[in-house]
């Protein structure tokens, strides 16, 4: 720690304004920290994503248990430019690597469930303390320090939870109105279409690297709060400086001391005498008068008046915790003291253990919800008030009854086309489509629902290749019946076939 070149404006502070520190800290240096985040975080995202893409709550998982990996960026950063050392894109990774190397299993294990992980993350990296020196170190930098490194844990939670539920509001917002009823339902769906699965990933990322570096550089600054607290680097920096002042005067009064001599030796070699006139007119400019010292009764009158004034009439109570040193213990056996030692030993790694043991469950029971969601999502869905499905009867001024239809829809639609009636033949494929789609699936569509919402809200409950036929058949329906041109005869026979494959009834 070089405290001569430190770009920060060290002093004791509370937690807190430690924490208000870091956010500054990030803020000044956002550019080079956000430039090295993005060149980590941006490939590795995609990898995951890649092998998980099947899966994508589980690529979201892996990038959440891969934060403490992705710490020591921000945390390098902030830790060299503190110092006035500010670091390119180039040299971070080159420094995080080996960081990586010596502490990235214990990171993804044992201390990825630590709540005050920030606050250890710069005794383990930039001390470069291990087992038992780095455990004693941590002891004696937590007093009066991990509260506050534990409720910046847990402030970013929820600020993460904040930030990802108002994103996804806003996603529901600019969606369609014919895709917003059913938004949260296809949100939790096993099969969620593609556009979902990479806007709720995208939002996921983007929170992450809005929250992440805060959360390192806030760690940061309790941890340099705590170094200043403890060994006075605020006082060792005002010396420093008091030290570079007092050397600057020491080389400025020799010269000094030369210009005052060659000026006395100019005024006797001109041979001019002061006055009498001048002797008296500096003399008494430089003599002083005495001052009298003040009576102790005057000064006792003067400090009484000072204390009554209402600045010192606030009176103010403390309490603390002061060592008395140990109890007798003559009367109790030797035993006692040798069981309480034992058990002084093993209760604070049992503490450890078993916290860690806590947000596995946690973490498991969260799995467990999202896997089993199709379950108890039904719970709070409304029993008894639940109105019968009614399809729309019909929609762009087709009829869409099931009596309306023929029961060999795509051969009645053949012949049509046989019979050059192009228009019907299309109109029948297409409204056949509509009807079969919205009772299959319980699609309800608004009176001014238009084909372009359609295509999309078929595209986001169907499977793939049937959205791709519904697409097709909604442009051959729209050419036909808006600009009379109707597709070719091969084209029309692939449509036939094709209604029969997604949309023919089951035998």
């Amino acid at each position: 720690m070089q405290l001569d070149s430190i770009a920060v404006a060290l002093r004791p502070r509370n937690p807190w304004e430690a924490i208000d520190l870091g956010f500054d800290l990030v803020r000044t240096w956002w550019k080079p920290i956000m430039g090295a985040w993005l060149a980590v975080v941006l490939p590795v995202s995609v990898i995951i994503y890649l092998l998980c893409w099947k899966a994508p709550w589980l690529a979201s998982l892996l990038i959440w248990w891969l934060k403490p990996a992705f710490d020591r960026v921000p945390l390098f950063i902030l830790s060299r430019a503190a110092f006035g050392d500010t670091p390119d894109i180039r040299q971070t990774l080159k420094g995080v690597l080996p960081l990586w190397r010596k502490s990235l299993l214990w990171d993804l294990t044992l201390g990825r469930v630590n709540m005050a992980r920030s606050f250890n993350m710069p005794v383990r990296d930039l001390e470069g303390l291990r087992g038992k020196a780095r455990r004693q170190r941590l002891k004696v930098l937590q007093k009066q320090t991990r509260s506050g490194a534990v409720w910046l844990t847990l402030v970013c939670i929820n600020f993460e939870m904040v930030l990802n539920f108002a994103l996804l509001a806003l996603l529901l917002l600019l969606l369609p109105q014919t895709l917003q009823g059913d938004f949260f339902t296809r949100l939790f769906a096993p099969d969620q279409s593609l556009w979902l699965q990479m806007m709720t990933y995208g939002i996921y990322l983007l929170v992450l690297t809005t929250m992440e570096p805060f959360y390192v550089g806030a760690g940061f600054a309790l941890y340099l709060n705590r170094r200043t607290l403890l060994e006075g680097w605020d006082i060792e920096i005002a010396f420093r400086r008091i030290a570079e002042r007092q050397q600057a005067l020491n080389k400025v009064t020799p010269a000094a001391a030369l210009l005052m001599m060659g000026l006395i030796i100019g005024g006797m070699l001109g041979g001019a005498e002061p006055s009498l006139a001048a002797e008296t007119a500096v003399l008494p400019a430089t003599i002083k008068t005495p001052v009298m010292p003040e009576s102790p009764e005057r000064l006792k009158k003067q400090i009484t008046q000072v204390l009554q004034q209402p600045e010192f009439q606030t009176d103010k109570i403390e309490k603390q915790w002061k060592y008395i040193g140990k109890k007798s213990q003559k009367n109790q056996p030797k035993a006692d003291s040798d069981w309480v030692k034992f058990l002084a030993g093993i209760v604070p790694g049992l503490a450890r253990f078993t916290e860690g043991l806590l947000w596995l469950l946690l973490a498991s029971v969260i799995v467990w919800l999202y896997l089993k969601r199709e379950h108890w999502l039904g719970w709070f869905a409304p029993k008894g008030t639940a109105t019968p499905f009614t399809p729309a009867q019909s929609l762009f001024g087709l009829d869409l009854m099931p009596e309306s239809l023929p029961k060999n829809l795509s051969e009645e639609a053949w012949k049509l086309w046989q019979a050059n009636q192009p228009r019907a033949a299309l109109s029948l494929l297409y409204r056949g489509a509509l009807a079969r789609w919205m009772m299959r699936d319980k699609i309800v569509l608004g009176a001014n629902a238009t084909e372009g919402d359609c295509i999309r809200l078929f595209r986001a409950t169907a499977p793939s290749e049937t959205g791709d036929y519904f697409y097709q058949l909604t442009q051959a329906w729209l050419t036909t019946a808006y600009a009379q041109r109707p597709p070719g005869t091969e084209v029309m026979q692939q449509l036939c076939r094709g209604w029969d494959i997604h949309f023919a009834l089951p035998p």
